[in-house]
């Protein structure tokens, strides 16, 4: 992707879908990287209004060794099943995938999403003046059609 579209990404305050290869017109399946922030939060509800009781949705935690505590991890489990519970669609999961060690974290999604059969990678960035690092490696990364989530 082009400096000049990831520079167009960091004015946009509503959701965009980059689209890499051809999203099925039936049942999609959507993979969703998440956290405890509320930017997250409330990408996964914009992500629930444009779902279909047909899609599947799994939500994962990529936890970093250095940083993620049990608790915390427990803390986002409890909320994100729950929410799956209340609001997902019918085949949705949360799973929760460790960062290998001397692995980024950028390195760890990319290798999942693009390992994955997603048709949709869907993450929840915040609205700032520049992409951050992560951001702009995945959308450069990813092989998979992306939706950004943004608010």
């Amino acid at each position: 992707m082009t400096q000049l579209a990831i520079s167009y990404f960091r004015n946009l305050h509503y959701p965009c879908m980059i689209v890499k290869n051809l999203v099925p017109a039936g049942p999609r399946s959507y993979l969703m990287a998440v956290n405890d922030s509320n930017v997250s939060k409330r990408g996964f509800d914009i992500l629930m209004r444009l779902v279909n009781p047909r899609d599947t949705l799994q939500l994962v935690y990529f936890a970093n060794r250095d940083i993620s505590s049990p608790q915390e991890k427990f803390i986002i489990r409890d909320y994100y099943t729950k929410e799956l519970q209340e609001v997902g669609p019918v085949h949705s999961e949360f799973k929760i995938v460790e960062c290998p060690p001397h692995t980024t974290l950028a390195n760890t999604i990319i290798d999942y999403v693009n390992e994955s059969t997603a048709d949709v990678f869907v993450i929840a960035p915040r609205t700032t003046q520049h992409p951050s690092s992560l951001t702009t490696e995945l959308l450069n990364s990813v092989l998979v059609t992306m939706l950004l989530c943004k608010n």
